[in-house]
């Protein structure tokens, strides 16, 4: 700047500074208009104050329809179960903004939920813009609210007994497969090994295997002395039935004057034409269909809180054998028991776990012929359900079935029953006298429906898990 420009404008200032000090002079002179100017004076802070008062009440207003909007889309996102986490937000969503009107309340805000282990928490912000405190060159205020919901856990045993007989290959084991997977699924949703939550897996045909591992089976399992020479690396893990009662009960007591002693390893016997040993093949297909371990279904799953286990186990299964739904029932009930021989299930009485057995087949109970092939009960010859009639025997298994069930629900555990594309009336009602109640019986006559089964169940189970 020139140093004439500058004299200019210091020159403008002193101007300046003269005219305000004579205007404030002619004021301290003139005594006429000093109320009104005080008065006028004192309005702009009193105004801001008034305006204050209008914008934080409608703030306050705000924060209170976010808060209550935000209690409302926690409680159902909280009680709600078996959702992913997209589905849980779009469930937040809905509950939100029927709870939080923007037309009426017009401030829009959104919710954002987070979800870590059993807590969720909800979340929103508004922008409020003012109108008075504008003097005061407040143009809007942020409010904000928040709701923790915290989801009680209790615990949860519970075993699925799966039909993998013959007449379930093909498209009804896929279905099957499908079905369960679900119910997997909703049961353990985003975790893959949750502290309270154990689930086990019998597939049962005419028989239930139990595995080969060299301690459970010394242990547990014997051979009758009439099977002659025999390898045990030939056995897979498949028992026959304890004598009645004993195999209607998940009594573990080896001593045979005492319970129900140890049960004998099932070895399907050697015929030259019904069944040759020497077409035995190592793999597992061949073995449920050739050999010793003829018609015995993959191994079961004990309790376990790994969900890719489970899921392993019923990527598994195949399809081959007779119907036995009470020997699955007793085995299933076994593993959720917590005496021996399975020890991990919590103890009936406890209180902070629920436990619960679901049972699918998709037949009546099933003796292949007059002669009676052979089952975890032997030979129908043999007379092992006392008699050695086909449709007594038959009926026999049906008996038996009734008085697992009713053992199983004088413990406390919750029965589910399923029947797959069932015709049969006897079936049916024997499944749903089954069930702890009407309720907890499902008939389905298509995949589709199957698969609804296991979901209304899997839904159920998970409300007994969670609470708020």
């Amino acid at each position: 700047m020139t140093r004439q420009m500058r004299q200019f404008q210091t020159g403008r200032l002193t101007a300046h500074w003269r005219w305000l000090a004579a205007l404030l002079a002619g004021f301290a002179e003139d005594r006429r208009g000093v109320v009104a100017i005080l008065f006028a004076l004192a309005l702009i802070p009193i105004v801001a104050a008034g305006g204050a008062a209008v914008d934080i009440s409608r703030a306050y207003i705000v924060k209170q329809r976010l808060g209550f909007a935000l209690d409302a889309a926690g409680l159902a996102v909280g009680s709600a179960t078996g959702l992913s986490d997209a589905e849980l937000n779009t469930l937040m969503l809905s509950y939100f903004n029927a709870n939080y009107p923007v037309d009426e309340i017009g401030v829009t805000a959104t919710p954002v939920l987070t979800i870590q282990d059993s807590e969720l928490t909800l979340t929103a912000t508004a922008e409020i813009d003012t109108t008075l405190m504008r003097i005061a060159q407040i143009n809007s205020i942020t409010v904000s609210a928040t709701t923790t919901i915290i989801r009680e856990t209790s615990g949860l045993d519970v075993v699925l007994v799966l039909d993998n007989t013959g007449s379930m290959s093909g498209s009804k084991l896929t279905s099957l497969k499908d079905a369960s997977e679900t119910f997997i699924d909703i049961l353990f949703g985003d975790e893959t090994e949750p502290e309270l939550l154990k689930v086990g897996i019998v597939p049962f045909t005419g028989s239930v295997n139990l595995g080969v591992d060299t301690t459970f089976r010394d242990t547990y399992t014997t051979v009758n002395p009439a099977d002659g020479n025999y390898d045990p690396d030939d056995w897979r893990g498949c028992v026959e039935a304890r004598a009645y009662p004993y195999d209607t009960t998940d009594d573990s007591q080896l001593d045979p004057n005492a319970g129900g002693g140890k049960w004998e390893r099932y070895l399907y016997p050697d015929h030259y034409y019904r069944n040759r040993w020497s077409r035995l093949r190592d793999d597992l297909s061949n073995n449920a269909y050739y050999g010793p371990n003829k018609q015995c279904p993959v191994e079961l799953l004990p309790l376990t809180n790994v969900k890719q286990d489970i899921l392993d186990k019923i990527d598994e299964m195949i399809a081959n054998g007779v119907t036995h739904v009470n020997l699955g029932a007793v085995w299933g009930w076994r593993v959720l028991s917590p005496s021996a021989p399975y020890t991990n299930g919590a103890a009936y009485d406890d209180e902070e776990t629920n436990k619960a057995i679901v049972i699918m087949t998709d037949g009546e109970n099933y003796i292949s012929s007059s002669s009676g092939a052979y089952s975890g009960y032997g030979y129908l010859s043999d007379g092992n359900l006392g008699t050695t009639s086909r449709s007594a025997a038959e009926d026999e298994l049906d008996s038996r079935l009734s008085e697992v069930c009713t053992n199983i629900k004088a413990t406390g555990v919750l029965v589910y029953t399923i029947t797959f594309q069932v015709d049969s009336n006897t079936i049916q009602n024997l499944m749903r006298n089954c069930a702890t109640d009407s309720n907890k019986y499902f008939n389905s006559p298509s995949g589709d429906e199957l698969e609804s089964a296991f979901r209304a169940i899997g839904a159920e189970l998970s409300n007994l898990r969670i609470g708020n």
